[in-house]
């Protein structure tokens, strides 16, 4: 019993017809069907039953449907482990990062780690938190950075922030001198919402708009600089961190009725070995963001 023919065997399982498991298996339908009766005639038991409506497994072939996909996920384990191993003295590193939260990194961060890591290749990419999440699990990705939620049974996970939402205004603002409001109070105020991939349904932007806030700007996470400068004017509102609060020009005002939390977390694949760069990694950024919780 060969590997092919087990794969053969499954594409049929889930196609339910030869020939579109021959297409998918990118052979021809006799091929496929020969390899099928030569992995019958090897196990001496029916896999299939043939009708008009293409096959059905038989007991026999669904007893084997089971094993055969134990048997698979468990090379393609071995494969990634073994390949991880390999790589576990190495010095590469790819990290990803949820476009929704790179703006709360401290400042000089990746510089910072080079300088003391000079011997690490490090690879950086932005990506929707959604895809962070499964470049990780698929292994492109050795460590990510995202928002919840994170599923405990998949991933190791260090929360690396969680700090309250705050108003942010600018000192020429009409509430600068506030040190704290209620939603109520900010009806009719424009406030100035941050759009990600990975988040459609932004929880700020549905409570600005409950509590009868204008919406109408919506800013990447990228745009910090222009965010500032619209803030400056007075004529804008954000709700952030403390991380908006660039120089002396913005207040920070808190907000009694409102309980959101920014967080979010450095995330492993429990599955995958970690080579030494990544582990370097990982005490680097829980140091950095020591305090932070």
């Amino acid at each position: 019993m060969e590997q092919r023919q087990l794969l053969n065997f499954l594409s049929v399982c889930e196609e339910k017809y030869i020939t579109r498991a021959a297409e998918r298996r990118f052979i021809t339908r006799q091929g496929l069907s020969k390899s099928l009766r030569e992995l019958e005639d090897e196990l001496g038991v029916p896999l299939f039953e043939r009708n008009r409506n293409g096959v059905e497994l038989t007991e026999y072939g669904r007893v084997l449907e089971k094993a055969a996909r134990a048997w698979t996920t468990q090379h393609d384990y071995i494969l990634e482990t073994l390949k991880a191993m390999k790589e576990k003295s190495g010095s590469r590193l790819f990290v990803g990062i949820a476009d929704s939260i790179v703006w709360a990194f401290p400042p000089r961060f990746f510089s910072g780690f080079l300088a003391a890591r000079p011997e690490i290749d490090l690879s950086i990419r932005t990506t929707p938190s959604r895809n962070c999440q499964d470049y990780v699990l698929e292994q492109k990705l050795q460590i990510g950075i995202t928002a919840p939620p994170i599923d405990s049974d998949k991933f190791d996970a260090f929360l690396l922030r969680k700090r309250k939402y705050y108003l942010i205004v600018g000192k020429l603002h009409s509430l600068s001198g506030r040190s704290s409001v209620k939603l109520e109070e900010l009806r009719g105020e424009e406030a100035i919402t941050l759009f990600s991939w990975s988040n459609q349904n932004d929880p700020v932007a549905e409570f600005c708009l409950r509590y009868g806030m204008k919406t109408d700007t919506r800013l990447s996470y990228l745009d910090i600089y222009l965010i500032v400068e619209l803030l400056e004017t007075g004529r804008y509102i954000i709700f952030s961190d403390d991380s908006f609060l660039v120089g002396d020009s913005l207040r920070r005002i808190e907000v009694e009725d409102l309980d959101m939390y920014i967080e979010f977390y450095l995330i492993v694949n429990k599955r995958a070995f970690i080579n030494r760069a990544a582990e370097l990694f990982i005490d680097w950024t829980r140091e950095q963001f020591a305090g932070n919780g």
